[in-house]
């Protein structure tokens, strides 16, 4: 910084000292003078004085007096005592309450006063940059809190969440139903068009959501998976948007929300017709601004999301029953799939059979190279109200149970076929009698190991929420 552009106040009860200062270092420094240690602290209020020069014995107020209030108030301000030889009193009074800088005798020496004055002004940008510099580390620093912060939640999200078990170079298919399925999902993926996947249960709207994200301009940045059905309703609003610490009870520290964790990527919504209807504002709020708040601050966040949402439900309906909103509905279903259900497409049994026979085989260490016909013909001839996933897990359980390389699927496929009737029956029938039977196989354990939530493949709170939709109680 120019010199000329430090201000320098000199305050003294003497207008002839006051005229003797200016004049002398007038070319150096912007001189500013004051008749009295009150006039010197109005100056204060309204410049910003880089160095305090006063007189010690001024009426009214003493210097040591006029630089104890500069040193409480303006802690930065270099200070200058001028005294009397006879004034040692005031200097060390001065030392310990006024922080000076320096005391000078009087009459001082203008060549000692510039060099004086040179090096005070040397310290007091010192001053300013070190205050910056606390300012920058202490910005700086808050930064890579909030960053670190986020990159426990994206690693927690990451272990617990993207375990990936299929990828875009997964899905396998001849059917030319669900290829015109593929060829949506290219059209669309390059933009960053909402998307809204329709589908039964199993037929791996997940699946396409990835394949979406994939080959979208965001594969480098997150996917990140929200099962809107598995999460209690009191929870859905903080895992999506966040929370303070002291937001709510058991808020004992800020948690980043879904949303800010797909920042710059993808949010994949799972299960979006059950989400709740209160919370349905706020998302909508989202699709359209790109804003929210967390739970417990009014500070707006912006994010650049991607939402691909899917469900199950017919949404139509439920805007009809007064269930999910009309205006988020259209604003997610600017660009709908259609998934089919597995029946609509049976000429992928077959190599989807040899898919999945190839997978648990590797996992579990077997080789199985016989696949039998008859085994073929009967997997094909099955309606699958579950779907893929049902197809899924019942290959992985013959897998299991084959001794040889032929692949066995036992007893439980023809029990579980007993679904199937000539007659007409609900999507909801289909699946409320598939559930009761897995139930029944499991003795109604919905968790754990051996419970039917894995056994289904779903996760367990997904189960309990689908059993009271469909009325399924144990007598």
């Amino acid at each position: 910084m120019d010199d000329q552009q430090y201000n320098i106040l000199y305050v003294d009860d003497e207008e002839p000292n006051l005229r003797v200062f200016q004049s002398a270092f007038m070319w150096n420094y912007n001189i500013i003078t004051a008749i009295s240690g009150a006039k010197g602290l109005e100056i204060l209020k309204k410049e910003p004085i880089a160095l305090v020069i006063t007189d010690q014995r001024m009426p009214g107020m003493t210097g040591v007096e006029f630089l104890e209030i500069v040193a409480n108030e303006y802690p930065e301000t270099i200070r200058i005592l001028l005294t009397g030889y006879g004034d040692l009193e005031a200097i060390s009074y001065a030392i310990n309450q006024g922080g000076i800088f320096r005391y000078i005798p009087k009459p001082w020496d203008e060549n000692e006063m510039k060099h004086i004055l040179k090096k005070a002004i040397e310290i007091y940008q010192l001053k300013l940059d070190n205050k910056q510099l606390i300012s920058d580390l202490k910005k700086a620093l808050s930064e890579v809190e909030a960053l670190k912060d986020k990159l426990e939640e994206e690693n927690l999200y990451l272990r617990e969440e993207i375990k990936l078990n299929h990828n875009f170079e997964e899905i396998v298919s001849n059917s030319k139903v669900f290829k015109k399925v593929l060829l949506q999902v290219e059209q669309v993926a390059p933009s960053d068009t909402t998307v809204l996947i329709l589908g039964e249960t199993g037929t791996g709207k997940e699946l396409l959501a990835r394949a979406v994200h994939n080959i979208s301009n965001r594969r480098n940045q997150p996917l990140v998976k929200v099962n809107c059905a598995a999460l209690p309703a009191n929870l859905i609003e903080s895992e999506l948007f966040g929370h303070e610490k002291g937001a709510f009870t058991g808020a004992i520290s800020q948690k980043i929300g879904r949303f800010e964790l797909a920042n710059k990527g993808t949010i994949f919504l799972d299960e979006i017709g059950e989400m709740p209807l209160e919370l349905q504002a706020k998302l909508l709020r989202v699709l359209q601004e790109g804003e929210f708040e967390r739970l417990g601050s009014s500070k707006t966040t912006k994010v650049d999301v991607r939402i691909i949402a899917a469900t199950n439900r017919n949404l139509e309906e439920s805007v009809q029953k007064g269930e999910f909103r009309s205006d988020l509905y259209y604003r997610l279903n600017v660009f709908p799939i259609k998934n089919p259900p597995l029946r609509e497409r049976k000429e992928d049994v077959p190599i989807l059979i040899n898919h999945f026979v190839k997978k648990y085989a590797a996992k579990s260490g077997k080789q199985i190279d016989v696949i039998p016909k008859k085994v073929v013909n009967k997997l094909q001839d099955y309606e699958w109200p579950g779907n893929i996933r049902e197809l899924e897990n019942i290959i992985e359980r013959a897998v299991v149970i084959s001794q040889g390389k032929k692949l066995e699927i036992g007893n439980w496929f023809s029990s579980s076929k007993s679904l199937v009737s000539n007659k007409i029956e609900t999507l909801e029938d289909h699946e409320r009698k598939y559930i009761l039977e897995i139930l029944k196989t499991t003795s109604w354990r919905v968790s754990g190991e051996k419970g039917a939530a894995n056994l289904l493949g779903i996760n367990a709170k997904t189960l309990q929420s689908r059993m009271k939709k469909l009325g399924i109680k144990r007598t």
